[in-house]
């Protein structure tokens, strides 16, 4: 049975990391779910290199190429099916899988219920890596199933993490930090996180309101959504991405990412386009936040990101 909904996450601020080559024992897989087990259900994402701990989320490489290991486990009471989503500097790369050659931008998986894997994998040796860059970790349920389908309206359907890697050789500082622009609107609404809906009411309010389980659209016709996110503490900035079909969409016609100006106790608002997909069928929508983008990774900012509430377009 595949779920959506998960009761609990956890993400690894300290992490034990695999064998010199990413050929992991069976006792480190399974020691993996036993550290939280005791937590009850739900799913646990680390990330790792060869040969040392990550601590608050600060990755150490010599090179772009060296093996980073996804540690990842199923805690819930279900076996379950998942895609593994990477992003260098909140653009979607491709990577290669246990040493192989092919690049791959989109990894399904599966995991039984109480199991714990590493998945070894390598980025781009041409990706530029000078001082420090961020790698989001997205590993999100059911890839295959669709929100309208499942019956279900969950913002819980994964996990994503934002690392920082840092090259030994380099230093610890940002070289090419954006600067965010302010929102349509600040409204005063009692949510944090990211929300996605056509909800078009400036105003402010008591709630948020979920989107529509399902929109029906004609291929290749845009697509309007309306955005509220936000309202996160000590922090300047949000950033957030939307993902269609599982892969990474250009929002009003080119930008990867919005990436937006955040005051406490308020919720931006604003309006995205994008352009539905050109063959028939069913795509769900998906999509998640980071607080502080680009600000260096430590105790007080290293957090899972909030996913918005999953559903589903379908071009007719």
């Amino acid at each position: 049975m595949l779920i959506m909904m998960v009761c609990l996450f956890i993400i690894a601020f300290s992490s034990c990391g695999g064998n010199q080559k990413g050929n992991n024992e069976d006792s480190q897989l399974h020691d993996w779910a036993k550290e939280y087990e005791e937590l009850g259900g739900g799913l646990t994402l680390g990330l790792v290199n060869d040969y040392e701990p990550t601590e608050n989320g600060v990755v150490y490489l010599d090179k772009i190429s060296d093996t980073l290991n996804v540690q990842f486990a199923n805690l819930t009471e279900h076996e379950s099916e998942y895609i593994l989503k990477v992003f260098y500097d909140y653009e979607e790369v491709s990577y290669a899988i246990n040493g192989n050659d092919t690049l791959l931008n989109s990894y399904v998986f599966t995991a039984a219920s109480k199991s714990s894997l590493i998945i070894p994998l390598t980025l781009d040796a041409d990706l530029n890596f000078d001082d420090s860059h961020f790698l989001t970790i997205a590993v999100l349920t059911a890839p295959n199933k669709n929100a309208v389908d499942l019956d279900m309206m969950s913002n819980s359907y994964g996990m994503v993490g934002t690392y920082e890697l840092t090259n030994k050789s380099g230093a610890r500082r940002v070289n090419e930090k954006q600067t965010a622009q302010e929102p349509k609107e600040y409204l005063q609404i009692p949510f944090q996180g990211l929300m996605l809906n056509t909800d078009f009411k400036e105003k402010d309010d008591t709630q948020v309101f979920f989107p529509p389980k399902e929109i029906k659209v004609k291929g290749g016709e845009a697509i309007k959504l309306a955005y509220r996110v936000g309202n996160y503490e000590n922090t300047d900035d949000v950033l957030f991405i939307v993902l269609v079909d599982w892969q990474q969409q250009r929002i009003d016609g080119k930008k990867p990412f919005i990436h937006l100006k955040n005051r406490p106790d308020y919720i931006g608002y604003g309006v995205i386009e994008m352009t539905a997909p050109l063959e028939k069928g069913k795509y769900d929508i998906t999509g998640f936040v980071i607080s502080g983008p680009f600000e260096l990774r430590n105790a007080y900012n290293f957090n899972i990101n909030d996913t918005c509430y999953r559903f589903t377009i379908t071009v007719e």
